[in-house]
């Protein structure tokens, strides 16, 4: 199934997204989906939270707490939650702060979910 169409539902799911990217262990978007024109800030923002989330990942193993499951960062406009797949692979959503993020992150989940298993 293509990752395209994937983040496409996913958007569809979950009306207050402003769009969603999936990203490779290096910061890189392998595929994104936006419902602005240019996927330039999505992509900044998903390799931002890559950055994020092996800082995150490595503070957790010094201190033995556990794997990261998933991170929500909520500023004054936009939520924005990365949800972790294995080999160091995420997906990020950025929505809208007026939607529900207990719904966006498990329609997240649930994507991502489906995302794992067409790559591995």
């Amino acid at each position: 199934m293509p990752f395209n169409y994937l983040l496409t539902n996913l958007l569809v799911d979950v009306p207050q997204a402003v769009g969603a990217i999936f990203v490779d262990p290096e910061g890189e978007a392998v595929e994104c989906v936006t419902r602005h024109n240019d996927p330039f800030d999505l992509k900044v923002e998903g390799a931002y939270h890559s950055i994020f989330m092996r800082q995150l990942e490595q503070l957790t193993t010094d201190v033995k707490a556990g794997p990261i499951d998933s991170l929500v960062i909520e500023g004054s406009r936009l939520v924005t939650l990365t949800q972790t797949l294995p080999d160091g692979y995420y997906v990020v959503l950025v929505v809208d702060r007026s939607g529900s993020r207990a719904h966006a992150l498990h329609r997240l989940r649930r994507a991502a979910e489906v995302i794992a298993k067409e790559i591995f």
